[in-house]
């Protein structure tokens, strides 16, 4: 009976996944966004932001490009690296870049095809999220409103 206890969870945690926060901020730009990632146990997420005070949504996907052989020997997410894109309602598209600090930290940049660059931040702990939020509207409070921001599009940063 303890073996198929076991054998049930096991397959329930493999097909439910986890939902983690993301906040992330222009970083030239008075222009912070949050949202969720719903992870999958296959190293697959599907990304919803929305900025503030602009309101733009974004969605799109992420996914882990490395795991280090210490996440199999240990049990340890240090290391894992990964990209994500994401498409926004006012046209921006994000290529992004992450990497694992630990299970609960997780640390990005991205750029959009209008050159604009970006920080983000993934946590499955409400209390970090909030703290990094707002350690960035601190950040870019004194910065320029990005629809200030008369940039052209470009496809040069579409990367994936």
């Amino acid at each position: 009976m303890k073996k198929i206890f076991i054998l049930i969870l096991f397959f329930v945690l493999i097909t439910t996944g986890c939902t983690a926060n993301v906040v992330g901020k222009f970083d030239d730009y008075n222009e912070i966004f949050q949202g969720t990632i719903d992870l999958d146990l296959q190293g697959h997420g599907i990304i919803k932001v929305q900025t503030t005070p602009g309101g733009i949504t974004c969605s799109g996907t992420g996914w882990v490009t490395f795991i280090p052989l210490s996440s199999y020997l240990i049990g340890t997410c240090k290391g894992q690296k990964g990209l994500a894109k994401i498409e926004c309602t006012d046209g921006r598209v994000i290529n992004g870049e992450w990497t694992c600090e630990a299970c609960t930290r997780i640390n990005g940049t991205a750029i959009t095809n209008r050159n604009e660059n970006i920080t983000f931040f993934i946590t499955p702990k409400k209390a970090s999220a909030n703290k990094t939020t707002q350690k960035y509207i601190s950040e870019i409070k004194e910065k320029p409103s990005l629809y200030n921001s008369n940039k052209p599009s470009s496809s040069k940063n579409d990367l994936f």
